[in-house]
């Protein structure tokens, strides 16, 4: 069954030979991004259009670097505010137990979870739907029980954990499980961080 019509696809084609990139082909033609290369692979750009593609990629770049000197600035910021210690706390505790792809971070301590989740509301002002919590058990352990502790060190509602039970017929070295704490959409946050974690390190280690 064809999803989208052959006029789509010409039309599709015909823009991309005038120079559009492909996040305007799938903000103007609603069509996902796989989709898009797929149709466009060995569509080759109108001479004339080409410079036109070009600046527009070298745009993306300068909103990369745009973005990293926000966030250099806004950690700056925070460092000289009234959440600095908070700040730090987050920085070094993310720089330790945080993934590097995404503003992730898990631990089974829940002091850890609770001071992490303080300064992500407090210093970085997460909205609070932003927060995705992930429960990680094993086999043996008593699943509300485990659900319940973590809803009250992280505040927020039992329904909104997502519940992974890694079976090894054991119960690990954790009375509760671990915790995943997820920010979706967390580019800027990322950036902040690493942005954090360099100026700290700078500060504290460097220059003592």
């Amino acid at each position: 069954m064809r999803i989208h019509s052959i006029e789509k696809i010409k039309k599709l084609r015909r823009l991309r030979k005038r120079g559009y990139s492909i996040n305007e082909l799938v903000s103007e033609l609603s069509i996902p991004k796989t989709t898009v290369w797929h149709h466009i692979k060995d569509v080759k750009v109108l001479p004339k259009y080409i410079p036109l593609l070009k600046s527009k990629r070298g745009g993306s770049a300068k909103r990369k670097e745009f973005n990293w000197k926000k966030a250099q600035e806004n950690a700056h910021r925070l460092l000289k505010s009234k959440h600095r210690e908070l700040a730090i706390v987050m920085a070094m505790l993310y720089w330790g137990e945080g993934s590097k792809k995404s503003l992730e971070l898990i631990n089974s301590d829940g002091r850890i979870i609770q001071s992490y989740l303080l300064s992500l509301r407090k210093v970085f002002k997460v909205p609070e739907k932003d927060i995705k919590p992930v429960l990680r058990i094993f086999s043996g352990m008593n699943r509300n029980q485990c659900l319940n502790y973590w809803s009250k060190i992280t505040k927020i509602p039992t329904r909104k954990f997502i519940v992974r039970l890694n079976d090894g017929g054991r119960r690990g070295r954790t009375k509760y499980g671990m915790c995943r704490i997820i920010v979706s959409k967390s580019s800027i946050f990322l950036k902040l961080m690493r942005s954090l974690i360099d100026q700290i390190f700078e500060e504290l280690v460097i220059k003592y």
